[in-house]
């Protein structure tokens, strides 16, 4: 049985829907990802099919979060160093668009 969209937001409701809010906002995110292609898709559906994470899997993800989340605190105190000024030069500008006057 599928559930509609309007049950899942009625199930968001619930005091205890905190875990299920987490991985509703984390797959809406997923979704707007380019990276995040049909072989995730397929796999996460194996797993969601499954019903559970095994172990090891569980440890190799945490692993791999913790690894994407130190990149991120390393960039952070990047971005706020001193030295930070010359970090984004050699990325590509955007230019403004100009507008026009049309009569």
């Amino acid at each position: 049985m599928r559930s509609t969209p309007q049950e899942l937001a009625f199930a968001l409701r619930s005091p205890t829907s905190g875990p299920l809010a987490a991985v509703v906002c984390a797959l809406a995110d997923l979704f707007e990802d380019p990276s995040f292609n049909e072989g995730h898709r397929a796999l996460l559906s194996q797993l969601l099919a499954g019903g559970e994470v095994p172990q090891f899997l569980a440890e190799r993800a945490a692993e791999r979060l913790t690894s994407f989340a130190s990149s991120l605190e390393d960039l952070h105190r990047q971005v706020l160093s001193d030295d930070a000024r010359g970090l984004f030069d050699d990325l590509p500008s955007i230019e403004a668009p100009r507008l026009r006057r049309v009569v």
